[in-house]
């Protein structure tokens, strides 16, 4: 029977949640372990608010709303994005050849990547002022996942590990061990209830809607409630979530349906405002786009 340790952590006024697993006999050591990075997750996750957040005047997203940008440059370059198989716009460089670095001047490439791929549905600028915050969190969680939880992982420390907070998971199972993740999603009209579970092993969940933070998405369609998007990696899960709310179903369809590259590999939940639920898989044609 599997143990499991978990640890919440508040950060960017919201609780996240650190999951090990592992088999009944590594419980106690799970335990020790969780004990040791969850206090690292919550470190990098209030650093990231720090810089982020917009509701700060010290952040560097306030600082830019002021006309400063200086931290799109960094004196001494560092450690660049360590997110595997990031899909990159056309002529967008690699974070890699992206030097000096900073966590700033690579989510400000993300996001103008994601208008470029969204058709831009998915904009940096939100009432007139640079926001980055639809797809900061997703990329958080996927940076601390792969930064404090895959070393466990690899090492043989536990058989699966995963973090999440606000709707958003990033997840993952070691290659020996059977595991696997049950992720609900919640009910945006009742929030002790699931709508869905989604079963995965190596992978993310995002969600995105209008139920807990009301308006907060520029939107030209408004016929979503809630938009629930599996893919490999948070941050674009989180970037086609936030799409659909902004797009609407088809629209979002519609952009879906002329990449080929998300078109195989997203699985999406939609509720619409009179609660009805629709859903396609990955490569399946989306509906009005056969």
């Amino acid at each position: 029977m599997a143990a499991i340790q978990a640890r919440v952590i508040h950060a960017m006024t919201i609780p996240f949640t650190v999951q090990l697993v592992g088999n009944a006999e590594q419980s106690a050591q799970l335990a020790t372990v969780i004990d040791q990075v969850t206090p690292e997750i919550a470190d990098y996750l209030h650093h990231i608010e720090t810089a982020f957040s917009p509701f700060s005047a010290d952040s560097q997203v306030s600082a830019a709303r002021r006309g400063d940008w200086r931290a799109l440059i960094s004196a001494q370059p560092s450690q660049t994005s360590t997110q595997p198989n990031t899909r990159h716009a056309p002529n967008e460089p690699s974070a890699a050849h992206r030097l000096p670095h900073t966590d700033f001047a690579e989510i400000y490439a993300l996001v103008q990547q994601a208008k470029q791929l969204t058709h831009g549905h998915f904009d940096p600028m939100h009432a007139g002022q640079y926001d980055p915050t639809g797809i900061v969190k997703g990329w958080a969680i996927e940076q601390a996942h792969q930064r404090f939880l895959m070393p466990l992982i690899t090492a043989g420390t536990c058989e699966a590990a995963a973090l999440g907070g606000g709707g958003d998971i990033q997840a993952a199972v070691a290659d020996t061990s059977d595991f696997t993740w049950h992720i609900g999603v919640q009910d945006p009209a009742n929030p002790n209830a699931t709508i869905r579970t989604i079963t995965l092993r190596n992978g993310a969940v995002a969600t995105s809607g209008t139920s807990k933070r009301g308006e907060h998405i520029t939107r030209s369609a408004h016929d979503l409630a809630q938009a629930t998007v599996v893919d490999d990696h948070l941050t674009f899960a989180d970037m086609w979530a936030t799409t659909a709310i902004s797009a609407g179903e088809q629209t979002f369809r519609g952009i879906v349906a002329g990449n080929p590259v998300a078109q195989s590999s997203l699985m999406s939940v939609f509720v619409r405002p009179d609660g009805s639920i629709t859903q396609f898989a990955p490569g399946e044609v989306p509906a009005n786009h056969a």
